[in-house]
């Protein structure tokens, strides 16, 4: 599972069934390179592809039942991984890195329209 695979399948996730464009918008990739990845995870059997309705040039991308528990594993091993990264941390120490996080997030994540 590559990264770009991986933001991929957990965009899909939280977007709850949007089509490639979108996919393609909120990660900042090219459309025929987010189709690519999305004709790859549909092989691969870890989502699936299906018409809009209303709009037959449309398709909805939604994970499979092997696409949510690839992404299940996928946050266990990332949480277990940030864990390990910030155990010698204090509390204090935590909380100084979760506000700096939150900092970050607020300059560069995803606005909200």
């Amino acid at each position: 599972m590559t990264l770009a695979e991986s933001r991929c399948l957990f965009t899909i996730d939280r977007l709850k069934s949007p089509d490639v464009g979108l996919i393609a918008k909120e990660l900042g990739l090219d459309l025929g390179y987010v189709s690519r990845l999305v004709s790859r995870l549909e092989r691969a059997g870890q989502v699936s592809r299906s018409r809009v309705n209303g709009d037959h040039r449309r398709k909805a991308v939604r994970l499979t039942g092997d696409g949510t528990a690839l992404l299940d594993e996928l946050a266990k091993r990332s949480d277990a991984r940030m864990r390990a990264i910030a155990s010698h941390l204090s509390q204090r120490e935590m909380s100084r890195l979760l506000a700096a996080m939150e900092t970050i997030h607020g300059l560069i994540g995803p606005k909200d329209s």
